[in-house]
């Protein structure tokens, strides 16, 4: 889980670094994990047929949908936005399922997890500038894109509620090859002309950013608890800023800092249900 947190820290630096739009690095992403994925599926089909049903097939390509939206939307706010504040911010996304699972599942809120929810919306408005200069236009609209794509995932994440039996990497192969279908009539192909370099990059969004990296995810998830997967999810942020730095020498200022640790913290305590000192209530 800890490798996987950090090749997730390096996704944005990939993206950049591949010099493509955000449909065609999508498109060439979903593409190439469903490649690696199939054989996989292929060897394990008796096992994925006996769990699908039609129902649960179409939940997977809407996920699938979700997933690869919420990625054009947050490589989109890569080019507004610093990639180590994007990623941060993307972490709110334990809060938008929770006020989901609240709208959608009728699940009670506890208070201390409404108390994280109002921390972490503190640290979001600390980061955007709340009581400081203003934000230019083009880092609030940065700020927006990376909101719709955590809140695209927070929708695949309520899916998978729904599918419980299938083999996750079969889900992953759905995801993608819907990804790659429903990107492909938005994806440039033959205005491309990626290097050598570039295509080093596009490659590994494919095999180490999205089939290697859910493989590392689902295998970990297995075999450690709730808790210790909240912690390492820490990693993942941290990951990115340092790379931030050293390939784009992007700092995070204190009071984005200190947005950055409200955000990160209450994702933690409503992933692991903390209780506050005062309150007898989870």
């Amino acid at each position: 889980m800890a490798v996987a947190m950090l090749v997730s820290g390096s996704i944005g630096l990939f993206v950049v670094k591949s010099g493509q739009a955000p449909e065609n690095v999508v498109f060439f992403r979903c593409a190439i994990a469903c490649v690696c994925v199939l054989p996989i599926c292929l060897f394990h089909g008796r096992k994925c047929r006996e769990s699908m049903t039609s129902r649960k097939l179409a939940w997977m390509v809407v996920s699938g949908l979700f997933v690869v939206f919420n990625w054009i939307f947050l490589f989109n706010a890569f080019s507004m936005l610093s990639i180590s504040l994007a990623t941060i911010v993307y972490h709110v996304n334990p809060f938008i399922i929770l006020l989901a699972g609240a709208f959608v599942f009728r699940e009670k809120i506890a208070l201390s997890d409404g108390v994280w929810t109002v921390l972490a919306f503190i640290g979001l408005l600390t980061i955007v500038g709340f009581g400081d200069a203003r934000l230019a236009l083009q880092e609030f609209a940065g700020i927006g894109l990376v909101l719709l794509a955590t809140s695209l995932y927070s929708g695949s994440v309520l899916i998978a509620k729904k599918l419980s039996g299938i083999p996750p990497l079969f889900i992953v192969f759905v995801q993608t090859l819907a990804g790659a279908l429903a990107t492909f009539p938005i994806t440039s192909i033959t205005t491309m002309h990626p290097d050598v370099q570039q295509w080093q990059f596009i490659v590994a969004l494919g095999v180490v950013h999205t089939a290697f990296l859910y493989w590392l995810i689902y295998s970990a998830i297995s075999k450690i608890g709730l808790g210790t997967v909240a912690i390492l999810t820490f990693l993942y942020p941290v990951s990115t800023v340092v790379i931030d730095y050293l390939f784009f020498d992007h700092v995070i200022s204190i009071g984005e800092s200190i947005g950055a640790m409200l955000i990160l913290v209450s994702a933690v305590g409503v992933k692991l249900h903390w209780r506050m000192p005062w309150s007898p209530w989870r």
